[in-house]
């Protein structure tokens, strides 16, 4: 049997250029990130525990809360110049949320709403300056496959 993966290259990631409603919001308009993008990761959320242990109770009991969507960095290179990097820089002034989507080389997406948390940038002598952007994601996202393996 073969091992099943799923490779990086021709994974694209894009941002919306306005404010965003849902993940089935239409008529926006997309930037890309993929050619200053070098690495992403999500990170999902935990949810709340909530206590309901009672007087009667024999052990500790608890109930989960509503999940939490988590958090999303992209690093790559600092353009300052780059369309998608001017949305990333508009939406952290405005505070709305965008439409944050990724297709990956087999087709499968994976689409949420986010709010810019953080930009950074680095330099180092002899090397390129590099970012870092930081989102928090709010709503349920949207993991949706091709149907393929």
């Amino acid at each position: 049997m073969a091992s099943k993966v799923l490779l990086v290259q021709g994974t694209s990631l894009q941002i919306s250029t306005n404010e965003a409603t849902s993940t089935g919001d239409s008529g926006l308009t997309f930037e890309t990130l993929d050619c200053t993008s070098r690495e992403m990761q999500w990170q999902g959320g935990q949810a709340t525990e909530n206590d309901t242990t009672t007087l009667c109770s024999t052990a500790k009991e608890f109930r989960l809360g509503l999940p939490d969507s988590g958090t999303m960095s992209v690093a790559g290179h600092w353009v300052i110049s780059d369309d998608g990097q001017a949305v990333i820089k508009a939406a952290d002034k405005d505070k709305k949320p965008r439409l944050i989507k990724v297709t990956f080389e087999d087709g499968s997406v994976f689409a949420s709403l986010a709010i810019v948390s953080q930009r950074s940038w680095s330099a180092a002598v002899d090397g390129v300056v590099s970012a870092t952007f930081n989102f928090r994601l709010t709503g349920e996202p949207l993991e949706e496959s091709n149907g393929g393996s």
